[in-house]
């Protein structure tokens, strides 16, 4: 009987070995380095969502690989997308971050203002405005 190996991780952005949450996605956006990422590991540290196949390794020599992979292949794709403050330009990551430090268990960060002319409009933090999110759960 062959035994399993336990699953070894590491963030390729800040090297912590502790995950924060293992999820699985479905991405729609079919023409991008995230076309065939089925599985994102939240870092504990960093709180960065990284594919699973970039925060898993077997072997030393593979996490040099994972770090290369992720800062060249996935990194861009993830700062093009990913969802950033209006007003202070943090990224989504930096705000869980911050919040989790500040003790807020929130699963709501962001609120969307909108215009008069009924299109979309800007992104902003709980922490750039908090007032914003008083009546919900903290």
């Amino acid at each position: 009987m062959q035994k399993k190996s336990q699953e070894k991780f590491q963030c390729p952005e800040c090297e912590s070995k502790n995950i924060r949450f293992r999820f699985k996605v479905n991405n729609k956006i079919k023409n991008n380095a995230y076309a065939n990422v089925t599985e994102e590991i939240q870092c504990a540290s960093c709180f960065m969502d990284i594919p699973a196949n970039v925060f898993i390794y077997n072997t030393d020599y593979e996490i040099e690989d994972n770090k290369k992979i992720w800062q060249s292949y996935y990194k861009p794709v993830h700062l093009k997308v990913a969802a950033q403050c209006s007003k202070c330009n943090l990224y989504y990551w930096q705000i869980e971050k911050q919040i989790f430090d500040m003790n807020i268990t929130a699963s709501d960060i962001f609120y969307q203002t909108y215009d008069t002319k009924g299109s979309g409009g800007k992104m902003v933090c709980r922490l750039c405005d908090p007032e914003a999110f008083k009546n919900n759960k903290q």
